[in-house]
């Protein structure tokens, strides 16, 4: 039986390619590195690979846009799983490098910012190159002495290069939420969640009423996030997640409920919670 192709945003030694290699642990498949996350969505669409893994949000920074923007419009594409994964942030250099001789420090912008108090504590004369991600921060430091690059642990594994400090950080509990996408849909479990996105009509009151659908029948909404519907001024999309699984919510007439407030409604799909523990502690 040939394995599972399962695709993901590159490049290698991203928190991206952690979060893929730690679903790899759980699902026996191989990996296919794609440039971008509209890229991995379409391959799914067209059969080219059988899941792709793709950032949906990140604690400190909320949704991931094009993620968001490519399930509201995207046929036949369902959350099958999802994926949380700590943002561990690294310094690393060439092995002769010590941290008092570090200049130049390299990262994504994110990550220059997400380790602020580090740096001004430990780098504060160094100067911020930003760059389009950490991994190609780590592997341009080749041949550069007193640089030094701030990156998951998986790059210095990659491109060989020394661990000087882990967990710079500020904030311990950031991580990322990635989702698996497939186009079968997942069985009930009992332990399940439900994304979905839909429009409302432009009269006072409609968001209240449709929560107030959720609310009268006890399901917990544990996400909600407005965007631009990118098509009409004023017209937003509405990203929700709830618990439970979209079968059972048919038996309640909740969509039926709904349909009187909306003018669209895709379902993301109902997949298993995922496991948030090692996040968190």
């Amino acid at each position: 039986m040939a394995l599972l192709k399962i695709g993901y945003l590159g490049p290698q030694g991203t928190f991206s390619e952690e979060a893929a290699l730690l679903y790899q642990g759980k699902v026996e498949c191989c990996l296919c590195e794609y440039p971008t996350i509209g890229s991995v969505i379409k391959a799914v669409a067209a059969g080219e690979i059988d899941q792709g893994l793709v950032p949906l949000e990140n604690r400190l920074e909320g949704g991931v846009g094009a993620t968001l923007d490519c399930l509201s419009t995207s046929e036949g594409i369902l959350i099958r799983n999802e994926v949380y994964h700590p943002i561990r942030q690294c310094l690393m250099a060439e092995d002769e490098t010590r941290l008092g001789q570090i200049t130049v420090v390299l990262s994504h912008p994110h990550a220059l910012g997400q380790c602020a108090k580090f740096i001004d504590k430990h780098l504060s004369k160094a100067k911020l190159l930003p760059v389009e991600s950490t991994a190609a921060a780590a592997k341009s430091l080749a041949g550069k002495p007193g640089y030094a690059a701030i990156a998951p642990r998986r790059a210095a594994e990659l491109f060989n290069l020394k661990m000087l400090k882990e967990g710079i950080e500020d904030n311990k509990e950031n991580a990322t939420r990635f989702v698996v996408l497939s186009s079968v849909e997942q069985k009930p479990t009992g332990n399940d969640k439900t994304s979905l996105v839909l429009t409302i009509l432009d009269r006072p009151g409609s968001l209240y009423r449709v929560l107030g659908c959720f609310a009268r029948r006890g399901i917990n909404l544990t996400r909600i996030e407005s965007r631009p519907s990118r098509e009409i001024i004023g017209d937003w999309l509405f990203f929700i997640d709830c618990e439970g699984h979209s079968d059972e919510f048919s038996e309640t007439g909740l969509w039926q409920e709904i349909n009187s407030e909306i003018t669209f409604i895709k379902m993301l799909g109902s997949y298993p919670k995922g496991e948030t523990d090692s996040v968190d502690n």
